[in-house]
């Protein structure tokens, strides 16, 4: 063999040092990384919720709220155990508010229910005082008989 063919024969292709290989190499991970992130974000994605129907509750409707739960807590020490739940009359004479406001219809469908409806937006709410109620809203006015069910009003405080 001549030495011309040993050379031929040994030729390498050497790629050059341009750093292409590395480039491609870093790109691929870094899209992983971006396909990654947004895989994460769309699976831990949560349904949106709906605003409680409270917050568009009107001046007159958030107070009427924050005076409930204070009458709540005044009624239960008006009380003894034992005696009978005052009534929308005896408590409006007593001068408890709300139920001493013109204009506010109560009613007491049982002993330890009072319903009311405010008359310029026509929301509904009752102050149940049994042990598993508790303060309800409701935005549409609803005719209710009982309080025992108002699993579709919004409870406004813990259960007691």
């Amino acid at each position: 063999m001549s030495s011309s063919e040993r050379k031929a024969a040994s030729l390498e292709r050497v790629s050059p040092n341009d750093g292409r290989r590395e480039t491609v190499w870093v790109m691929l991970t870094l899209a992983l990384v971006l396909l990654a992130g947004a895989a994460g974000i769309a699976w831990r994605q949560q349904a949106a919720t709906a605003a409680a129907p409270h917050t568009d509750l009107n001046l007159e409707g958030s107070r009427l709220l924050t005076e409930l739960a204070i009458a709540a807590e005044e009624i239960r020490f008006m009380t003894p155990d034992g005696e009978a739940w005052p009534g929308p009359d005896e408590l409006s004479e007593s001068g408890v508010p709300p139920f001493d406001r013109p204009g506010l219809a109560w009613r007491q469908p049982e002993a330890a229910c009072y319903l009311t409806t405010e008359p310029t937006t026509g929301a509904a709410f009752a102050l149940w005082l049994a042990p598993q109620g508790g303060l309800f809203y409701h935005a549409g006015g609803e005719d209710l008989h009982h309080c025992r069910d108002l699993a579709h009003w919004t409870q406004m405080d813990k259960p007691q």
